[in-house]
Order: structure tokens, then sequence, then C-alpha cells
């Protein structure tokens, strides 16, 4: 599933408000889609009892946003003895899409419990975790699934960062310690770099802010954004030295 999160913080030297925005992408037709849809229609004449194909079928129905038929397909396929083994998973799917994610969560959990190491339920399952607002369950799964990705993408860190924003004041040491632990794999990865440097304003640590801020290449440093960031790092700075001289 395509998404784009949006991370906004508003912050002074007590606080910081976190807004995490998910935006869906807008549903249209998919030739490709419907091309593959196809193929397993014509399959499926010949094998109708096929539940991996049913399964196929339901999750492209669902990404081409025909959720009727894709629960149709998956209804379908819970009816089959043995029961398909994939079929949690899908049905997840379809109920995070459908915003039903007490439904989502009950499914991924139920194929967590088969396959504990499956990264891709466990990033899902934090989604449904984030809709039912347990951002520290959310950032669980995603640690796990840092542990557990061969290969772990700087999404992940990002994240689980941001739930623990999301989890509250208390929770921003770990948010900290999570990016810079993304950055130890990504040392110039501008979303981690910018998260970073938000939080640590937040926290009133210019320090880190400004050692952020200084890890961008140049030019990107001279962007307004960065200039922004560090500008206030800068008077949040001369204000703490001025403080502390009183």
């Amino acid at each position: 599933m395509m998404y784009l999160s949006f991370s906004k913080f508003l912050f002074n030297r007590a606080a910081v408000l976190f807004c995490l925005m998910a935006l869906p992408l807008l549903s249209f037709a998919h030739p490709e889609l419907l091309s593959q849809i196809a193929q397993l229609n014509l399959q499926l004449e010949q094998r109708p009892g096929d539940a991996g194909l049913l399964l196929k079928r339901g999750d492209l129905y669902r990404r081409d946003g025909n959720y009727k038929a894709a629960g149709q397909d998956f209804t379908e396929a819970a009816k089959m003895n043995p029961l398909p083994d994939a079929l949690a998973f899908y049905e997840g799917r379809l109920y995070l899409d459908t915003d039903r994610p007490e439904a989502a969560l009950a499914s991924f959990s139920q194929y967590i419990e088969d396959h504990p190491g499956h990264v891709k339920t466990r990033v899902l399952r934090s989604q449904a975790l984030l809709l039912l607002d347990r951002p520290v369950e959310a950032a669980d799964d995603l640690g796990r699934a840092i542990e557990l990705a061969e290969n772990p993408s700087p999404a992940l860190y990002r994240d689980q960062a941001m739930a623990l924003i999301a989890a509250g004041e208390g929770h921003w040491p770990e948010a900290a310690s999570v990016i810079l632990c993304g950055l130890q794999r990504f040392p110039v990865e501008i979303s981690l770099l910018a998260l970073g440097t938000d939080l640590a304003l937040a926290r009133a640590d210019t320090v880190s802010a400004i050692a952020f801020i200084n890890k961008l290449p140049p030019a990107l440093q001279q962007l307004p954004e960065w200039q922004k960031r560090l500008d206030l790092a800068t008077s949040l700075d001369e204000a703490t030295k001025k403080s502390r001289r009183l």
C-alpha cells in the first residue's frame, strides 16, 4: 500500500505539537491490475477451488480499489478446508484499506502468531495500532521489524521514531536513540536528519540540532527550511546561555 506521510513540528522551549497525516492516493482503474485479474479469472475457471489464486485475485481487487470483490474472494477462500495459510494477512490488508483498524489488528496478530518473523506484517500491524492510538505498541512492532529485516529501510527507523514521538514527551529520548541508530546506517538520510533536528529543538537540545544540520551537504544547508532550523537552534542556544548567566 502506497501512502505519503508528512510530519510537522510546532515547538517552543517547553513542548512540541506532532502531527502525522496519511494521505491516500486517488483511486483509478489500473490497466495492468485489470489484466492480471483477467488472467486469474481464466485460471480460476480451470481450477475453481484453488485458494492461492483466489487470494491473489482478491489482493489485486484490493489494490485496484474494488473492495467488495476483494472481500468476496476472501470470504470464498475462508470456506476452504484447510484454511489458506495467508488468508489472515490478506484480510488484514483489506481491513486496513477500508478503515477497520480493529479487524486489521486481529488479522495481522493472527498471522504473526504463525509467522513471527514476517517483517511486512509487523509494519502493517503498526499502522493499525497507530490508527487505534496505541503508538508505543506500534513502535514495538516497528522495532521488531528493524531487527528482523535483512536490510532495514530508513523509513522503518523514521516511522518508529515518529510513533515514539506521538506517544508523548516521555518517549522522546527513545525516539532520539532510534534516529541515531538509523543515521548510523544512513548518515545523510534527509528525513532522519530533519526528524532528528526537529526533535532536538523540541527538547531544547541545540547541540544535537546543530550537529544534525552540519551533517547535511553544504548546498542543502542553504535551503530556507534548514536555515530556519539553524536560526532557531542558534536563538535557543543564545537564550539558554543568557538564562544561565542571570
